[in-house]
């Protein structure tokens, strides 16, 4: 349950506990006893799964529904190959089941469903950190000496990241998050003392980082501090080595251990550098594999279903410059949800593709939304049957 919160970790939401929750969950809990953090407390990850999202896991209603330790590997509609919209004989897509391939301890078996809704996030595919979002040469040997997510420096990663070289690539907020952290393992003194970074970031004009509408800024008490904290680590502090507007052309893991990496500046100069650990938080991306069997019409950008994502850009007025951030994102209602393979729903993060202006309060909307759509298809199932 909430894989992707459990390695979200000890890393602070910048919104709310109330923005992160329902109402109709909320008030399922009270009725149970459940003691709920108050509307305003900001939690980490780690916290929501533990004080909201597991409590609910729980609760009597939905004993036998939630299947862990399991994973969805590939998704198809029975009888059917993705190019195939009619059987022999006449019968429609939607007229046959889905089948889902599905694998656990015990191994693959396939389990059929009426409807599937695919909300598995994106968080455990992780962005390239090569030349135009390619992987750089060498990188998929790298394995344990390269990470994704945002430690946790003062606890159990302190053995991997005190008194070593680090390679930091991004520039948004887990990158802020990072230094941040990484300035309080400086701070700690002994090993920690020790502790020097080499940050690969966009060039941005001076700035370090991605920038962030001020609304956001404004409303989100948490997001400003991190972000004037991080700023001011960057701009002042001595263990910071930043390699503004280089590339990453290759790794190689040299018999020492360490990790040999080749930068190339804007005019292609190369330099090379030796760390101990890569740490890359260059963003994430939808796993498309589990339903390429399907018939998803997917935005050639972001990698969203294309119906959602027409209604994210034609709300943006197709003007880059009117680009928004996450607070400023609104529903775009039932029909947006729905793509070319009838009752397929992509909810959550993973709606949004690559683009990160994701809200956890959209995806609780698109569940209702999507609930209305199974309700009203049942509604016609049944009068279609009288």
């Amino acid at each position: 349950m909430g894989e992707h919160l459990r390695r979200y970790g000890p890393v602070r939401l910048f919104t709310p506990f109330r923005m992160n929750a329902t109402e109709l969950g909320r008030a399922r809990l009270r009725a149970a006893g459940v003691k709920l953090p108050a509307d305003d407390e900001i939690l980490t990850g780690a916290q929501l799964l533990e004080r909201y999202l597991l409590p609910l896991a729980s609760l009597e209603e939905l004993s036998g529904a939630i299947l862990e330790g399991a994973r969805v590997g590939a998704i198809a509609r029975e009888g059917f190959t993705k190019g195939r919209s009619v059987e022999r004989g006449g019968g429609a897509r939607a007229d046959r089941p889905f089948l889902l391939r599905i694998e656990d301890s015990r191994g693959p078996r396939l389990e059929r469903a009426d409807a599937v809704i695919d909300a598995s996030g994106v968080y455990a595919t992780p962005n390239a950190t090569g030349p135009s979002g390619l992987p750089a040469i060498g990188e998929e040997s790298l394995g344990a000496l390269l990470e994704h997510r945002i430690p946790d420096f003062l606890g159990e990663a302190r053995s991997r990241y005190a008194g070593k070289r680090i390679l930091l690539v991004g520039d948004g907020r887990s990158a802020a998050n990072a230094i941040a952290d990484l300035d309080e393992l400086v701070q700690s003194g002994e090993k920690g003392g020790r502790t020097r970074v080499d940050w690969v970031h966009r060039e941005r004009g001076g700035s370090a980082f991605s920038p962030i509408p001020q609304v956001e800024l404004d409303q989100l008490p948490v997001l400003r501090e991190l972000d004037q904290r991080a700023v001011k680590i960057a701009r002042e502090s001595t263990w910071i080595q930043r390699h503004e507007g280089a590339t990453i052309r290759s790794y190689r893991v040299l018999p020492s251990g360490q990790i040999e990496v080749t930068l190339a500046d804007a005019a292609g100069k190369e330099r090379r550098l030796e760390v101990d650990r890569v740490l890359a938080l260059v963003g994430y991306r939808p796993d498309l594999s589990i339903f390429r069997e399907l018939q998803i019409h997917l935005c050639y950008a972001s990698e969203g279903p294309m119906a959602l994502a027409a209604a994210i850009l034609s709300s943006q007025a197709g003007d880059p410059a009117s680009a928004k951030g996450c607070l400023d994102q609104v529903p775009h209602g039932p029909e947006s949800l729905k793509s070319p393979e009838p009752d397929f729903y992509v909810l959550g993060a993973k709606s949004y593709g690559r683009n990160p202006n994701f809200l956890l309060a959209l995806g609780h909307q698109q569940i209702e939304d999507v609930m209305t759509l199974l309700g009203a298809a049942e509604a016609r199932l049944n009068a279609a049957t009288r």
